[in-house]
Formats: structure tokens, sequence, C-alpha cells
């Protein structure tokens, strides 16, 4: 019987990435050897339900992978519905990415024989800043109990990034196993093309996709894109131009395709088999770099460019030891992608580096693996005598 247990609450405000984050931690506390009770608590289960196909939208309760989920309304009108057959534990309870608690909820938590322990999970950032901020005490009026910050983040002095047990060698697995790259690409309704390199495409629609598609056509490179359905980008870019367009015109050499998005874990392999992984946001940005591939990061646009600074503080961590050469070329191909800087030259100038950037994604995705993982700190955080 675990000694321990998770209330975890998500807001979904940026389409995918809260509830992507929200059920990754929860799927991971879940699968602790100490098989601790885990409740998410979400407000948008339609969300949910694009990469947990199981889930039942309008049911008020339901158990997936370990892992309790409850509305986010059924739990704000009857707070109690949080509790179950271990009601005794003691709880830590999450704030993912800080999202405040429904009054009745904090009520609720305060009339417990223990007051729960909360955290604010917030985003992640390599900035130097949220080292001094990580484990701050965070204190509310009218809550009593222990209040702190919890920052993800790549140095020891942050709470770490999301890594499930033993990700890199299932991923090495594959690498190894031909037999298992070809299941992989079946699984997604694709055909394995050795003629092909294979990118995916997750961005925000003002990614300059065009651009990077105008600068592939023109050094004659055969691709194929891989565009997930529902997406505002893929259906962008279906709008703008069809996607059967007869080579030579628009799409060149390059072949895009639309496939239904699945699982988190369906995800992470089709990156892990892909060469050049367009991500986004937070979770895919995460999942990409335990894929040990090329990718491109593309930020939320915010005020005055205030994304400039997130980049630019991930590429003076994630560029460090690279020969000036590379460290260039990969620098000017993110700022192209994000808006800053002209796309072709920065593609003619990664490409014949392109071996040197893969063994670059391989060596940063060990290096960070080294580091303890996310879940491992946040149960360490939680401890109860933590002050």
């Amino acid at each position: 019987m675990s000694t321990h247990a998770w209330w975890i609450f998500c807001r979904v405000v940026d389409n995918l990435g809260d509830a992507g984050v929200s059920w990754r931690l929860a799927r991971q506390l879940a699968a602790l050897s100490s098989a601790p009770p885990v409740t998410l608590v979400i407000d948008r289960l339609q969300t949910l339900a694009r990469f947990c196909p199981a889930l039942v939208t309008d049911a008020p309760t339901q158990q997936i992978q370990g892992v309790r989920i409850l509305p986010w309304a059924v739990v704000e009108q009857d707070p109690a519905q949080l509790e179950s057959e271990d009601h005794d534990l003691p709880v830590s309870v999450v704030s993912s990415f800080s999202c405040d608690l429904p009054a009745s909820v904090q009520a609720f938590l305060q009339h417990r024989r223990v007051i729960p322990r909360w955290i604010l999970f917030d985003y992640l950032s390599a900035e130097s800043w949220v080292e001094g901020c990580h484990g701050l005490p965070a204190p509310v009026p009218g809550y009593s109990g222990p209040r702190h910050f919890f920052f993800p983040g790549f140095t020891p002095r942050t709470g770490g990034l999301l890594r499930e047990p033993g990700l890199l060698a299932r991923r090495s697995e594959v690498w190894n196993s031909l037999a298992r790259q070809k299941a992989i690409w079946q699984s997604w309704g694709l055909t394995e093309k050795t003629n092909l390199s294979t990118l995916t495409l997750f961005a925000y629609p003002d990614a300059p996709w065009q651009s990077l598609r105008e600068a592939m056509v023109r050094t004659g490179q055969a691709w194929r894109w891989v565009l997930f359905e529902g997406m505002e980008i893929t259906e962008r870019i279906g709008r703008t131009d069809p996607f059967r367009a007869p080579a030579g015109e628009a799409w060149g050499r390059i072949e895009p395709v639309r496939v239904a998005l699945r699982t988190q874990d369906e995800y992470d392999g089709l990156l892990w088999v892909s060469r050049f992984n367009l991500v986004r946001g937070e979770d895919s940005f995460v999942r990409a770099q335990w894929a040990g591939r090329p990718f491109l990061w593309h930020l939320y646009p915010q005020a005055e460019g205030g994304h400039r600074a997130k980049l630019d503080a991930f590429l003076e961590r994630y560029l460090v030891g690279l020969e000036t050469v590379l460290a260039e070329a990969v620098a000017d191909l993110f700022r192209a992608w994000n808006g800053w800087g002209e796309m072709t030259a920065a593609w003619q100038g990664i490409e014949p580096r392109w071996q040197e950037w893969e063994r670059h994604a391989r060596a940063w995705s060990e290096r960070l693996a080294e580091e303890p993982d996310l879940v491992t700190k946040l149960v360490n955080f939680s401890n109860p005598e933590l002050k």
C-alpha cells in the first residue's frame, strides 16, 4: 500500500501542451514501484482524448493506466470527489503550469488531517533565473499549508526533465532493429521509404513552413513531411497548397502526408525513426531531445519578443562544446524557424554539416540523461518533512 497520493490539476490553455505534460507526469507517477494513488483533474477531457483514445469524455470518473481522471467541474462543485478509499493518505497537490485551484478545493484541502503540500509546477525554461526560483516558498493568503515553486529545467539546481525509466535504452533498441522501425512506420499508416528522409511537423500556425519548404526544394532534397491532422498549421498548409502537388511544382521532391495524432508513446517512436523533428511548446520539445535527432523548436510568440530570450538561453546550453561553424549553423536555423533570420541561407548552412548535428543530438540526449529525471526529483521534493 502506498503511503502518499498525488492530485494533479490541469487547466488547458494552449492546445495540447498543458494536457500532454500533465498526462505524462500522472502516468509516470502512477508507474512508480510504490504504485501511489494518482488523480488527474482536468478541465478539457476532449483535449486529453486526442492522445488518450481510451478516455470517455463524458464520464464523471474513470481509471486509465493507473491514473484516476476527474473532470474539473465535478471536483470544483464537490471536492470530496477527490477522496478515494485511501482517504487517510497524505497528499501532494500539483498545479500544472501553476494554474490556480478553485476556492472550494482550497477550502477542502485545509480540512484534511494533514494539509497537502501544494506544488506550483511551472513552465520549463533554460534561463538562468530558474535555478534561483526553483523550490522557493510561494505562500498564498488563506492557505495555511506549504506551497512551493517547482521549475523543470536543464541543470542539477532545477526540477529536471520528464523521462521514463529506460527510455533511451528502448530508443536504442528501435534504432538497432529494422523490424521495430518498420513496425513504427506501419503503426502510423506509413511505409518505410529509404529514398526519403522523414520530417515531423508540429508547430504553431505562424511557423515559416513555406520558407523551409522552398529552401529544401532549392537544394533538391527528397523529404517526407509528416503533418498531424487537426493541427492548425496542418490545416493552414492544406488551404494554401494542395498536399498532392505534382512533382516540379511547389513541393518539388517533398512528399507531404497527413496522419492522425496517436498516443504519446507512439509519437515518441515516430520521433525516434524520423530524421528531423519540428516541435513546439514544451512536451514535444522535451521528447525531441530524448529522440536524439536534429530538431527545431518553435516557440509561442510573446509580446515584445520575450520568446527570443528563451530561445537564446536554450541555445546557449544546447550548443556548448560545438565547433564554432556548426554551432552558428544550428543557431541560425533555430532563429530563422522562429522568424529571426533568412531560412534559405540557414538551411544551406546546416545541410553539409547534418551528420555532425546528428552526432551532437545523440550526445546531448545522453548528457541530459545523466541527471535524475523530473519525477524522481518531484517525489523527493514533495517529502512532507521538507521545510
